[in-house]
């Protein structure tokens, strides 16, 4: 047996053992279906490479194995209808809807990638909407900050202006304190205690002073939050330009790709042949596996299982 046999084998799960009895028609039919197989592992390893290339954004070693887990999808997907004896047609019919679906997917993120430059002008004009759009109302949240700023602003300017003026009056306030001694005197033979207030008065600086000071603070912090807001205005329409374009995804990509598609006949030719090329490509084992005369292989495995089942059934009598 040579090695293209072997890897056929455990590229389709056929037995080895079973093969190197059978005729060179089984060994012809098997190395048909490993060359199908091949055509489809090789269309969506790159398939699964590109899309984790470029809308997951993983390192080379991380696309790999993406397209490693579309390869192992496509293979046992394949294995459903190489190693099913008995053909049916529910299950061509959903082997058909399975590849309906996968040409899809795949003629999809083909043409993405292909269509690559294209989409990334459509996107551009795409983002230039979103901007236009997207600037009066950021805009609009900015001027509503800069303005609750200048009312807080005034109003504290104008509580300065009020307290700076009674400064100005009264630099100095006159600071009352009383203090309270007790002394003890005799009255009609009887120890008293009496209670001697008296009053103390301290000039000191006008406490609305502190006030006015942490009120400019404040004043201070909100000057530069003025000017914060007033560069990001300056700033804004290019802020909104970046984060659009940061946060591209799949969808939006796929809608410029429809766009394109629906508005360029040309562009809407060559995706319907690369769908039907896919979809054909999908259906070519189940194909082959439907019109395929049976081989000397499946007429080994279903004479094993009537052998298999004979002595089982021998067994089972006895045991009764």
């Amino acid at each position: 047996m040579n090695t293209w046999t072997k890897f056929g084998c455990l590229l389709t799960g056929w037995s080895k053992e079973v093969i190197s009895q059978c005729s060179e028609a089984s060994r012809c039919q098997l190395s048909k279906y490993t060359s199908a197989m091949l055509i489809l592992i090789l269309i969506w390893g790159v398939t699964g490479f590109c899309f984790a290339q470029r809308y997951i954004g993983l390192p080379v070693w991380g696309c790999a194995v993406v397209s490693l887990f579309f390869i192992t999808i496509v293979i046992m997907i394949e294995r459903q209808i190489l190693l099913t004896m008995e053909k049916s047609f529910k299950l061509l019919a959903f082997r058909a809807a399975i590849a309906f679906v996968m040409a899809i997917v795949g003629s999809t993120i083909f043409d993405q990638t292909m269509f690559g430059k294209d989409i990334d002008k459509q996107m551009a004009n795409n983002i230039e909407e979103q901007v236009a759009d997207l600037t009066p109302k950021r805009v609009s949240i900015i001027d509503s900050k800069l303005l609750s700023i200048r009312v807080e602003k005034d109003s504290i300017d104008a509580v300065n202006a009020l307290m700076q003026a009674d400064v100005n009056t009264n630099p100095f306030v006159i600071q009352k304190s009383v203090t309270n001694s007790q002394q003890k005197i005799v009255v009609d033979g009887e120890v008293r205690t009496v209670n001697n207030p008296s009053v103390t008065t301290n000039q000191i600086v006008n406490p609305k002073q502190a006030l006015i000071e942490a009120n400019n603070q404040k004043l201070m912090r909100l000057i530069e939050q003025e000017e914060d807001w007033t560069k990001k205005k300056q700033t804004v329409e290019e802020d909104i330009r970046t984060e659009c374009k940061a946060n591209v995804g799949f969808l939006e990509e796929l809608e410029a790709m429809w766009t394109i598609i629906s508005t360029h006949k040309l562009a809407g030719v060559f995706y319907a042949v690369f769908f039907f090329l896919l979809m054909c490509l999908e259906l070519f084992v189940v194909v082959s596996k439907t019109i395929d005369k049976e081989c000397d292989y499946d007429a080994a495995l279903k004479g094993m299982l009537k052998v298999s089942v004979a002595q089982f059934n021998k067994t089972f009598e006895r045991l009764r």
